[in-house]
């Protein structure tokens, strides 16, 4: 094995081995979980949208004003919500155990939750409920074909009624024969007939039509399952990213702080504070004269750090041996930018 693979193995997974391993996967899922309330913000939004609909013109760009301030509301409300699950999920890891603080903290989580889901699946069920709309248009199209039923058997049924007119407006002596009567029997039978045959039709028509008014709300019950399930699932996603988020910054910090109790890590701190002060927080660049290390003293006392002039000393050897200074004293510069100086260092020291 290549020793420069093997310091590389090491460094994965002993060196910070919780930070380096798991900094990838807290990145993804934070960033993820934004996705989540996208979505929720964009559901939410339908929902209040469809009651402010309802409110009276009050002044003009009234719908403009409330879009926007229905998204920046949301907006706010879902950042305060991750605030929220954040700041819980370190009071957990920190304490280690139940408190107060926790349990109010889980409860305001909860009902931020419980608002936010709640809003989210109403806005989606606006969002796939057109079931109004479609018992408008069956309504239109039941009227339309009862209608054209309707004219199509009264034209017959008044055919049939102008028959018995003309018969009995035939008869001169005003009775009627034995074959005229069963005539008139006959288109009555008829008409009966036709109004029973034209109520049939109609009832078809309204029944096929609730069929289909039935299907499309079960249709609309299944998407609004199928929504609270995403639903739920985006509040899970954003639970996870934030709380991993915070789960691995405190432990993150656990580990560095466990580490800094090595004297080799110790050094790197001393180390990495100072270079800060070397180049005045990266405003030195590349080529600059470096400060003097009288200077840099000073700077560390005004920083208040409690460095010893040996401290300052190995560091300046440090930067010598390293190339980020070059020259002779009074002509030294600075070898390269403050961002490659403290990833040199770091490396180094590691």
């Amino acid at each position: 094995m290549k020793l420069d693979k093997y310091y590389k193995l090491k460094n994965e997974l002993e060196t910070f081995s919780f930070e380096k391993n798991f900094n990838p996967l807290s990145k993804t899922l934070y960033y993820f979980s934004f996705l989540g309330n996208i979505f929720l913000i964009l559901f939410s939004y339908f929902f209040i949208k469809d009651i402010t609909n309802n409110i009276d013109k009050l002044f003009p760009g009234q719908d403009l004003f409330f879009s926007v301030f229905i998204i920046l509301f949301m907006t706010g409300y879902e950042l305060f919500k991750r605030f929220t699950f954040e700041q819980l999920m370190i009071a957990i890891v920190k304490n280690s155990k139940i408190t107060i603080s926790v349990i109010l903290g889980a409860m305001v989580s909860i009902i931020l939750a419980a608002g936010s889901f709640y809003l989210s699946l109403n806005g989606a069920h606006r969002l796939v409920d057109n079931t109004s709309q479609i018992e408008i248009q069956l309504d239109t199209v039941q009227n339309k074909n009862t209608e054209s039923i309707n004219n199509v058997y009264q034209s017959r049924i008044k055919l049939k009624e102008s028959q018995i007119q003309a018969i009995n407006d035939n008869d001169n002596d005003g009775v009627l024969s034995l074959r005229q009567r069963k005539i008139i029997k006959d288109l009555e039978k008829d008409i009966t007939q036709l109004e029973t045959d034209r109520d049939t039709r109609i009832k078809q028509v309204e029944v096929k039509l609730g069929d289909k008014l039935s299907e499309k709300e079960n249709k609309v019950q299944e998407n609004s399952f199928a929504f609270a399930i995403i639903v739920f699932f985006l509040e899970i996603v954003i639970l996870i990213g934030v709380s991993f988020n915070s789960f691995y910054s405190w432990h993150s910090y656990v580990e560095m702080k466990n580490m800094m109790n090595i004297p080799k890590y110790r050094q790197l701190e001393i180390n990495m504070n100072l270079l800060k002060l070397y180049y005045q927080n990266g405003r030195k660049k590349e080529s600059d004269p470096v400060i003097p290390a009288s200077n840099l003293k000073i700077l560390v006392s005004n920083s208040k750090l409690k460095y010893t002039q040996k401290d300052i000393t190995n560091f300046l050897a440090i930067c010598s041996e390293l190339d980020i200074t070059v020259g002779l004293k009074r002509d030294k510069v600075y070898n390269m930018s403050f961002e490659k100086a403290k990833s040199l260092l770091e490396n180094q020291e590691i």
